[in-house]
């Protein structure tokens, strides 16, 4: 099904009324997370993220995981909503976004990420 960007409308999320792919993910990676947001194309969820809030150490928001359900794949759905994620993180004052998943490297590095020696991904915010 094609996507027209203008139609996705973004909510906050309840892991229980995600899709199962999303809730699979959620329940893996998304267990720390305290900001849920669902993409949704028709009232229809599509895709989704979790992002955990920054600790006193370090004030980047973790990017728990991402994902969009398959049917939706290849349509620039992922890079929309990690574009969200990113507004997100920098509106409540992150000074940047981490994610500690080694893969899609294509897709982080795609969105200005970059690799961490460690493994991971980070994208720092900078102000205008």
């Amino acid at each position: 099904m094609a996507i027209n960007h203008r139609q996705i409308e973004m909510y906050r999320g309840d892991a229980a009324d995600l899709p199962q792919v999303l809730g699979e993910l959620h329940k893996k990676f998304g267990a720390h997370s305290d900001l849920l947001r669902i993409a949704k194309v028709n009232q229809q969820i599509v895709a989704g993220y979790a992002l955990a809030s920054p600790t006193e150490q370090l004030d980047y928001f973790e990017l728990a995981w991402i994902g969009v359900l398959p049917d939706y794949r290849r349509q620039a759905l992922g890079r929309w909503v990690a574009g969200h994620a990113m507004g997100v993180a920098e509106s409540k004052s992150g000074r940047g976004l981490w994610a500690r998943h080694g893969e899609p490297v294509k897709f982080f590095q795609g969105l200005g990420f970059a690799v961490l020696p460690n493994g991971g991904f980070v994208v720092e915010f900078f102000p205008e």
